[in-house]
C-alpha cells in the first residue's frame, strides 16, 4: 500500500492533512448519498463557501473555500504580450520630439466610386 493517500482535500488553498482530508471526504460522500447532488447544502452545513470535488496528480481532490474565491485573472487578450491601442488612437509620434512629417501623395489614385 502507498504511504500517499488517494484523497486531498484543500481549504482555501492550503493543504490538509491525510487524516483530515480523509474525514472530509467521508462526511462529503456521507451528505452525497443521502442528498444527491447537494454540494451547496454540505458547504452550507459546514459553514463553507463552497465545496467542489475534483481530480488532481492522481488523487481525488476536495476543494473547500471559506471565503469568495478570489477573483479569476482576465483571459489574455489575442495577440500575446503586444500593448494594446494608444489612447485617441492615432499615430505614435517621431522619437526624438519632431513634427510628424506630413504624408506624400504618392500611392495609388482614388478611384471615384460615384456611377456616372
Amino acid at each position: 500500500m502507498s504511504d500517499r493517500s488517494n484523497l486531498a482535500a484543500t481549504l482555501d488553498g492550503a493543504p490538509l492533512s491525510d487524516d483530515e482530508a480523509r474525514d472530509l471526504w467521508t462526511r462529503f460522500s456521507r451528505h452525497m448519498d443521502e442528498h444527491r447532488g447537494d454540494m451547496a447544502g454540505f458547504a452550507r452545513e459546514n459553514g463553507y463557501v463552497s465545496v467542489t470535488p475534483t481530480f488532481e496528480r492522481g488523487r481525488a481532490l476536495l476543494v473547500v473555500r471559506t471565503t469568495e474565491a478570489p477573483p479569476e485573472k482576465p483571459a489574455p487578450r489575442p495577440g500575446g504580450n503586444k500593448p494594446g491601442p494608444r489612447p485617441g488612437g492615432g499615430k505614435p509620434t517621431p522619437r526624438g520630439g519632431g513634427k510628424p512629417t506630413p504624408r506624400g501623395g504618392g500611392g495609388k489614385p482614388v478611384r471615384d466610386r460615384r456611377r456616372r
